[in-house]
């Protein structure tokens, strides 16, 4: 229908233009839906991921504004956190709650966070419920909107919120997108969270558990919130007596005479350290052979990001015996292979260990007593020393400190790549007593990496070669020969044919082999997403029925779950099957897929009725090198399917089936 007015045949109806814009819109919810992997990637903070987002919504010109906000579950209130397009001001305008009771929640963004769904308003003109925010929105052109809130796994990380220039630009089929939309910025925005609050925790733990295995002159472990023990260290074993494995779980109150342990003090002091922070005590303990130490104790409560507390740090030092434990402590200083020094907070060296010594060919005599960098590991070398100097003085306020240095290794004039720290170590009043210097020679891991990195470049070189060079080369000689079947008569159309076939195969095989390196060249920095294991069975099952008109292929139950894996777990199932028809010596080849499904892993299983494999040669086809392949149509498929699944952190198998073929078991992790 038109409204009688004349328009020109170029023109589009406005059901038309509304149905193309919707369109683009659409395209772009896909596009930043599919862009969120590589945005977390590049995000450096959580307000990048976010950032990010909304500058991507409105590239296109469709959408005129999109911010994210978080909820103030205090008050209720919408604070914006990231926004790009067309704002003038319009954030600092507005006030934007989620409280049904105020006019400020009555918008899409009020109402997508209190329904946990997408809320949209078709024309801002005519939407009653948009009252308090229309005037503001009306003079930016905001014609229509819409807000998802951002929720993963029952975490709520706030709502988007996106305008459009003309009305009805978020119908009812848009609900489905805009919510994947909500979903993935939801699963990034929580992706980042979850990576900083395990590198921070991956930090505090290497901190304490730096000290807790390292010095031997307290007894340094952890408690859990019931005060027993949950780690043991060298110096607890040294003090104490007793081995890891027969104090593990025991409570604190073991180490505490009979009369104390009745009068409650091992509780006593727990409580204090509850409520208090840290409590310290003096008294006589108990060794695992019953003999009695006077103990020096410090007890400091742990707790989690809720203030909650999740156990007690407890140090213990025996006053009795001091001369003895230093005895102790030299042997078993002595006794690792990491290079490790004590010194003054003002840097003066009290102890180093052999390892330390060997790495310059030194003699403790002559370094105990120097100032840490007037030793011979960093002496004349001002850059290094000024490094180190600054490393002190910041582990002597407290700080603990870690990175990579370079020390000249004396004996060999090869320099040793040292993954080098400065731990502080505080006495009963809580001041730096002494500092531990610790390295560890990563020399050799390096070379590793740097020639995994070379040897990475070479593979990607040849990758690139074969994409480019190779693939181009056989698609122009296939053009040709399929221009030259024109001309051949009878006697060479099977010498053509031929060529033909041959084209095609090393058109597969460089495909194959494309795979292959891509698997090699990205496994180290490539991130595996949820992939529907349903889907990549149908995608394989209909490739393999448009290449084989003789083989019957069966699929049982497929169940829509998803496993841990990428873009490759396609080219797993076709290598499968095709391995299950071009193996197969019967007439017509039957192949049978079936998937099952647990709590933690699926099991892909491809059955097929040929000739089956002998029991000696399943595990080593599974097992197969590089140079076991004689050549890349000899059970390269199967390597390639290997390397992919193995990547995924699954498994290959073989076993027989009733029908007396092989079958193929695929072990995935779930998703």
């Amino acid at each position: 229908m038109t409204d009688g007015s004349p328009r020109s045949g170029g023109e589009p109806s406005v059901t038309e233009r509304e149905l193309r814009q919707r369109l683009d819109i659409l395209a772009t919810f896909n596009e930043v839906v599919a862009d969120v992997n590589e945005i977390i990637v590049d995000a450096a903070e959580r307000e990048d991921i976010e950032r990010q987002v909304c500058e991507r919504l409105v590239q296109t010109g469709e959408l005129r504004f999109a911010w994210v906000g978080v909820v103030d579950e205090t008050t209720g209130d919408v604070e914006p956190t990231a926004w790009a397009g067309v704002e003038d001001g319009y954030l600092d305008e507005i006030d934007v709650s989620v409280s049904a009771e105020r006019p400020e929640g009555g918008g899409p963004v009020g109402r997508a966070v209190r329904s946990n769904a997408v809320q949209a308003t078709q024309s801002v003109a005519d939407d009653p419920a948009f009252g308090a925010f229309r005037g503001p929105a009306l003079e930016r052109g905001y014609r229509s909107a819409a807000s998802v809130p951002l929720v993963y796994d029952d975490a709520r990380y706030g709502v988007l919120t996106m305008y459009a220039e003309h009305e009805r630009a978020f119908t009812a089929e848009l609900a489905e997108p805009i919510s994947n939309l909500g979903h993935a910025v939801a699963h990034g925005i929580d992706t980042r969270v979850r990576r900083e609050r395990e590198r921070e925790l991956e930090r505090r733990e290497q901190a304490f558990s730096r000290i807790v295995e390292n010095i031997e002159e307290y007894a340094l472990f952890r408690l859990d919130a019931s005060g027993r023990v949950e780690s043991w260290n060298r110096g607890a074993a040294a003090i104490k007596g007793y081995d890891t494995e027969e104090i593990l779980g025991e409570h604190i109150e073991t180490f505490y005479t009979d009369e104390d342990a009745e009068a409650g003090l091992p509780e006593r002091l727990l409580d204090r350290a509850r409520t208090e922070g840290r409590v310290e005590n003096e008294g006589w303990r108990v060794r695992a052979d019953g003999t009695r130490f006077w103990a020096s104790v410090t007890i400091t409560a742990l707790t989690d990001d809720a203030g909650e507390v999740i156990g007690f740090a407890k140090v213990t030092r025996d006053m009795t015996d001091r001369k003895r434990r230093e005895r102790q402590l030299d042997a078993v200083f002595n006794s690792t292979f990491q290079h490790i020094g004590l010194v003054d907070p003002d840097g003066t060296v009290l102890r180093v260990n052999d390892a330390a010594l060997d790495l310059v060919d030194a003699d403790r005599d002559d370094i105990v007593g120097l100032r840490a960098w007037e030793t011979p590991w960093w002496r004349g070398h001002d850059e290094r020393v000024a490094d180190l100097r600054a490393d002190l003085d910041r582990a002597a306020d407290g700080e603990f400190v870690r990175h990579e240095v370079e020390i000249d290794r004396d004996n060999t004039g090869r320099p040793v790549v040292v993954d080098f720290s400065v731990t502080p170590v505080h006495d009963d009043e809580g001041e730096v007593s002494f500092l531990v210097l610790e390295g560890h020679d990563i020399t050799a891991r390096k070379e590793r990496e740097r020639a995994l990195r070379r040897e990475q470049e070479r593979l990607e070189f040849v990758n690139r070669i074969i994409r480019h060079n190779l693939l181009n080369g056989l698609n122009v000689v296939g053009a040709r020969a399929d221009i030259v079947e024109d001309f051949v008569d009878d006697a060479g159309l099977t010498h053509l044919e031929t060529i033909q076939g041959r084209v095609r195969e090393m058109t597969e095989l460089v495909g194959t082999m494309r795979t292959f390196m891509k698997v090699i060249v990205e496994r180290e920095s490539h991130e595996f997403r949820p992939r529907r294991i349903d889907e990549a069975v149908d995608h394989g099952v209909e490739s393999l029925r448009r290449e084989s008109d003789a083989a019957s292929v069966t699929v049982g139950r497929l169940p829509a779950i998803s496993v841990v894996a990428d873009d490759l777990l396609d080219e797993v199932v076709e290598h499968l099957l095709k391995n299950a028809v071009q193996h197969n010596d019967k007439p017509n080849p039957a192949v049978e897929v079936e998937v099952a499904a647990g709590d933690d892993v699926v099991e892909l299983r491809v059955s097929d009725n040929g000739p089956g494999v002998p029991d000696e040669e399943k595990h080593r086809i599974v097992d197969q090198r590089i140079e076991d392949l004689s050549n890349p149509g000899n059970g390269f498929g199967l390597f390639l399917v290997r390397e992919i699944v193995e990547s995924y952190g699954g498994a290959v198998g073989i076993e027989d089936n009733d029908r007396g073929g092989a079958t193929f078991v695929v072990t995935l992790p779930r998703a």
